[in-house]
């Protein structure tokens, strides 16, 4: 299980929390965790690599960005198996024997569970009436159909295109709501960080957005460090046009050693879990949508650009 505690920066109790938090060890949560067994490893790490500081971003702090990236607080389970929505494709590296990918290509719609087809609830929520935007257990975005009116009536006719979603309740549509372009990250000066590589060619297999010391930070005798808030930096020159857009980079799990890739025809199910993530940003049209028009389930923080031109911020 993860937690999120929320403490004012001058809060003594942070102070307690951390001093306490410095010596425990924990192992990680998330999709990737479910692939270690193949992999044989045990990742386990400080607990204060998962304490984070960074600060709320309030709309008057984002209102003259050209773009923001959303974060979205709710996960939502699809109706297994999850095959039956994706293909799958193994891709061996070029330039490599030891590494390679795996890609997931959708090819029919969603489903989600709804309030009366309850899931197991082991890897996310299910969609409640009340629900406008969530994120699927896959990195999907899923929107009710309130917000699919409201957001084609603030960008038509330059709305994304929007794929039904089945959620066993017909008097509740769902969408899911598909990027209309790539955005280039620009590394450095994006803080995302290698954790491990590739023992044969070095390429990264999994990255993180994270300011989080190494490991050597940790330990007796050393100053207590803890993860302060990262923001991407993307190339204006690559933003496309629209109000969902993804960058060309994603943290998690990236590339997979190749004995683990080779593992799909014995253990197939684990496969279809996306271990990497990708990075959402929005425009200002979309975030005002939000603000104006769905009160939780998602957060956003600012982008870096190293040339925001005032015609842009305007």
């Amino acid at each position: 299980m993860s937690s999120r505690f929320i403490f004012a920066s001058d809060d003594p109790f942070l102070a307690e929390f951390l001093a306490f938090a410095e010596p425990i060890m924990v192992y990680p949560s998330g999709s990737s965790v479910l692939l270690d067994r193949f992999r044989g490893t045990k990742p386990e790490g400080p607990l204060l690599r998962l304490v984070r500081s960074w600060r709320e971003h309030d709309f008057v702090d984002l209102q003259h960005e050209p773009v923001v990236q959303l974060l979205l607080d709710r996960t939502i389970e699809l109706t297994p198996p999850l095959s039956q929505y994706y293909r799958i494709a193994i891709e061996p590296a070029a330039d490599c024997a030891r590494c390679g990918e795996k890609h997931l290509h959708q090819q029919h719609p969603l489903r989600v569970h709804g309030p009366d087809d309850p899931g197991m609830g082991t890897r996310g929520d299910d969609w409640q009436a009340g629900d406008q935007v969530a994120a699927t257990e896959n990195f999907e975005i899923v929107i009710s159909q309130h917000l699919r009116i409201l957001w084609e009536s603030a960008a038509a006719p330059d709305h994304p295109q929007f794929l039904a979603v089945e959620n066993g309740d017909a008097d509740q549509p769902l969408w899911q709501a598909m990027p209309q372009g790539t955005a280039h990250v620009l590394m450095p000066a994006t803080p995302l960080q290698v954790r491990d590589r590739c023992p044969a060619c070095g390429q990264p297999l999994t990255v993180a957005l994270s300011t989080a010391p190494s490991d050597a930070a940790f330990g007796p005798g050393r100053r207590t460090v803890y993860e302060q808030e990262a923001l991407l930096t993307v190339d204006p020159a690559t933003l496309p046009a629209g109000d969902l857009l993804v960058t060309d980079l994603e943290e998690g799990r990236v590339r997979e050693l190749i004995e683990i890739l080779q593992g799909f025809e014995d253990y197939p199910d684990p496969f279809f879990i996306r271990t990497s993530r990708p990075f959402w940003l929005i425009s200002q049209r979309l975030l005002r949508v939000l603000h104006d028009h769905v009160a939780s389930g998602w957060r956003c923080r600012p982008v870096n650009g190293l040339a925001w031109t005032s015609a842009q911020k305007e």
